[in-house]
């Protein structure tokens, strides 16, 4: 098991393309668990001091069938809406 505490380091900002860049290397991949399909959520300070890149989990994968048991359950409710 990697240690987090290993994986903190100094990072260079490079060019790519028209942008700039962080490099996350191997271990640091392995360790998030992310690939290049990984979307991340940006935040940085309001000092502009500090930006922290946050994983953005994946949606549930059974919220389509919580969904329609609620629907099920309320059909009664559901059809009554649908005719307003």
């Amino acid at each position: 098991m990697i240690n987090p505490e290993n994986l903190n380091e100094s990072v260079k900002l490079f060019k790519n393309g028209n942008s700039y860049a962080f490099r996350l290397s191997k271990k640091d991949r392995e360790f998030l668990k992310v690939d290049g399909n990984t979307e991340f959520e940006k935040i940085i300070s309001p000092d502009g001091k500090e930006v922290i890149f946050r994983k953005v989990e994946a949606v549930r994968p059974n919220i389509l069938e919580t969904a329609n048991d609620i629907f099920d359950d309320h059909a009664d409710l559901m059809k009554r809406l649908e005719n307003l």
